[in-house]
């Protein structure tokens, strides 16, 4: 097996290739072109008898940028692992690594791809990927418009600025309202996709919102354990017990923070009209729980509750009798 090691750029792409022989770099542009010469270039440098197929290419995730040089790796053939940036860091670390620059950052995602094996990724289908960037941009105004929200409720002395606040909450909520429509949309002609849509939607607290971001973000929902899906989300509790220092309590945080700030969000509105966190709510203050180790609580519940409607394929009841309206 070789290993590829790439330090994506908004423009361009540094790489660095392991093999039995030894280690060799390039850079190319992050652009069908340059995946073309890229390709060229490896096939150079690899055995004929093997090729691609014998290749485990690794890059951080990036968010965009890298999504296409992984979708043209994968269809030639190669496997191609993206990998949270904090692994690649902690792994520099260990090393003892003094520089930091692309092509050495690409020689040690190289080296870390070799030394971890990490899981192979398979490219999202276009409807899903489509879907995961309407979601992101449907997130990305409404924080805009909290922030201009709050730009009004503090006031402002020109009107000429207050008008111009105005406009722009106006036409931020068009765009809202524009890009939910796109969603909505997109679900219709997804039949699996708006039942389990309908689904998500049955919990009280989960609105339309955030389960077309659950399904964005965790479309392979169902093949999560409930551990899983609390540690994908950030959302598993963390224990520190070092010496005398002890604490507990926290969240790992090492996760999705849509998936996270999403459902905390949602926790706000499930307390008070989902019946049966009610009484988990009621227990929890009972025992003396602080107000956000309570939402926190409530927000893995809501996730947990997540993954049993779409695993059964059956809506949330709220009797108390079913496993469903209770999760562990």
């Amino acid at each position: 097996m070789d290993f590829l090691g790439l330090d994506i750029g908004k423009t361009r792409v540094d790489a660095c290739l392991l093999t039995d022989g030894g280690k060799t770099c390039t850079s190319f542009a992050n652009s069908q072109a340059g995946f073309e010469q890229l390709q060229e270039w490896l096939r150079r440098h690899l055995p004929d008898a093997a090729g691609l197929a014998d290749l485990h290419s690794c890059m951080e995730a990036t968010g965009n940028y890298g999504l296409d040089l992984a979708a043209f790796l994968y269809a030639e053939g190669a496997s191609v692992s993206i990998v949270n940036p904090k692994q690649i860091k902690a792994f520099g670390e260990a090393e003892l690594a003094r520089n930091k620059t692309d092509p050495l950052d690409a020689a040690r995602i190289a080296r870390f791809c070799r030394a971890q094996n990490p899981a192979i990724w398979t490219p999202p289908l276009p409807h899903m990927r489509a879907l995961r960037e309407l979601v992101r941009r449907c997130a990305a105004l409404k924080t805009f418009r909290t922030q201009e929200i709050n730009r009004q409720k503090a006031g402002v002395a020109c009107p000429a600025v207050a008008a111009s606040i105005a406009r722009v909450l106006s036409q931020v909520q068009a765009e809202i309202e524009a890009i939910m429509v796109e969603i909505r949309n997109l679900l219709e002609g997804e039949p699996v996709l708006q039942r389990n849509f309908d689904l998500l939607t049955t919990i009280p607290g989960i609105g339309d919102g955030t389960a077309a971001l659950l399904l964005a973000e965790m479309p392979n929902i169902a093949a999560f354990t409930p551990k899983g899906l609390a540690a994908f989300a950030g959302l598993s509790p963390t224990e520190v017990s070092s010496g005398a220092r002890k604490r507990s309590g926290g969240i790992s945080r090492i996760g999705n923070p849509s998936v996270r700030s999403a459902l905390y969000l949602c926790a706000l509105s499930a307390r008070r009209h989902n019946p049966r966190l009610r009484d988990f709510v009621l227990r929890m203050k009972t025992l003396g729980k602080p107000n956000k180790v309570v939402l926190i609580a409530i927000a893995r519940k809501l996730l947990v509750m997540a993954h049993a409607v779409i695993r059964t394929q059956r809506a949330f009841n709220q009797d108390s009798n079913d496993p469903i309206a209770n999760p562990a």
